[in-house]
């Protein structure tokens, strides 16, 4: 397995990549965009990157159609892909053929999570796609968007409105069927691993070494056995917005189940440490979120150890997935020697 070359020609336009994920085969598949903003999916092969046609998925039929009348915004080969409306009023997920089911029960699942944050009206859906109308507000990926003030304000409602949900009537209600326990973090994190290994150099065995440590502290019968609560359980930066006036907002909860609320927060405070490693918020900007994150989990109780473990397996985890995105391969190299050195 190789890394991606940071961009492709096609067509005569310099296409970048963007993001990349390993496929079961051992191959590469990516998306990548152009100096206009277009998005393409590809796969990395033999002779280089080959790009799909855009808007067009053999595995995802319904693209085709969905982005003749908008903007494929991102795009999974294979896996999903999202279009925004010609109007900006709508978006529309578009998934395998009967994969739509899970989104929707996700989004049942995240009742709670409604009652405090906005989300994403489900317009129409069928077996193959489901169409959301847009959300007002401005990510909170996005610090340069807002004020210090803003900033710290955001962040603060935010996490008492995730503080709020975790805390509402579907506490520990086994009915929801969906359970992440601290074991299947492990799971995942061993998964990643395995994944990012032959990206990885003499540092390999050092980091499974880390890695297995991470997973042997989640398995333990104290951590195991915490108790658990409504969780998105692939919360970060990107799936959150803000309004002044409508205030948090939340994104993709098709991932909704119950686990510990350390999951939440620890994935979360690895993001704000990450993004701050990338440059791609200030150091300060990330103390502030990483403040009212600890403020949030003392109000609801979460151990400080137990979020911070949930925080390590994370950090642990964005090292690997990281390590296929040309731009950041070397940054996650640092962040994984960083980790193997705290150890």
């Amino acid at each position: 397995m190789r890394l991606p070359p940071a961009e492709c020609e096609h067509g005569g336009v310099r296409w970048t990549v963007r993001r990349a994920w390993p496929e079961g085969d051992g191959h590469i598949v990516l998306e990548a965009t152009s100096p206009d903003g277009r998005v393409r999916a590809g796969r990395l092969g033999a002779d280089g990157i080959v790009l799909l046609e855009e808007g067009c998925d053999p595995r995802l039929p319904a693209l085709t159609a969905a982005a003749a009348e908008g903007t494929v915004v991102s795009h999974r080969p294979g896996k999903r892909a999202v279009v925004r409306s010609a109007d900006n009023g709508r978006f529309v997920k578009i998934v395998r053929p009967g994969r739509t089911a899970g989104i929707l029960a996700g989004i049942e699942r995240a009742a709670s999570f409604a009652r405090w944050f906005r989300m994403p009206k489900v317009l129409d859906h069928d077996e193959t796609t489901v169409t959301f109308a847009a959300l007002a507000g401005t990510s909170l990926h996005d610090c340069a968007a807002f004020s210090a003030a803003e900033w710290d304000r955001a962040w603060a409602e935010t996490a008492a409105a995730w503080a709020r949900a975790v805390s509402g009537p579907e506490r520990g209600a086994v009915r929801w069927g969906a359970v992440h326990d601290s074991a299947a973090e492990a799971e995942v994190l061993r998964t990643w691993c395995e994944r990012a290994a032959p990206l990885m150099g003499a540092e390999r065995t050092g980091y499974a070494a880390a890695v297995e440590e991470a997973a042997a502290d989640l398995c333990a019968p104290a951590v195991r056995d915490r108790v658990r609560r409504p969780s998105h359980r692939d919360l970060h930066d990107k799936q959150l917005l803000w309004d002044a006036a409508a205030g948090p907002g939340l994104l993709d909860a098709d991932t909704a189940c119950l686990a510990d609320p350390a999951l939440d927060l620890g994935n979360l405070r690895a993001h704000a440490l990450w993004r701050a490693r990338q440059g791609v918020w200030t150091a300060e900007r990330a103390a502030t979120v990483l403040t009212r994150l600890r403020e949030a989990g003392a109000r609801e109780g979460v151990p400080p150890a137990a979020t911070h473990l949930y925080e390590r397996a994370a950090l642990l985890r964005l090292g690997c997935v990281y390590a296929f995105r040309p731009a950041w391969h070397e940054e996650a190299a640092r962040l994984r020697q960083a980790l193997v050195a705290a150890r």
